[in-house]
């Protein structure tokens, strides 16, 4: 699994990329993510929510269905 915290600024009207957890028990894979992870600086970077699982299993090359996206509104009143 791959958890993908993403923070939604309603104020701002902005969606980033907070985190990317990588949990697989197979330690060559998760290095593999990982190293894709950084390379493509995708924390810290704006997103569009509607397509990001999709975009997220291309550039890491996985399956979408191995992506779990939670979302955390960072500016609620």
């Amino acid at each position: 699994m791959i958890e993908v915290i993403v923070d939604h600024s309603y104020a701002e009207d902005y969606f980033q990329i907070d985190t990317i957890t990588v949990n697989l028990d197979d330690n060559v894979e998760k290095e593999r993510i990982e190293r894709s992870i950084k390379k493509s600086n995708l924390e810290g970077s704006l997103v569009d929510p509607g397509d990001l699982r999709e975009h997220l299993a291309v550039v890491l090359g996985v399956r979408k269905e191995m992506i779990d996206i939670d979302t955390h509104e960072i500016d609620m009143y």
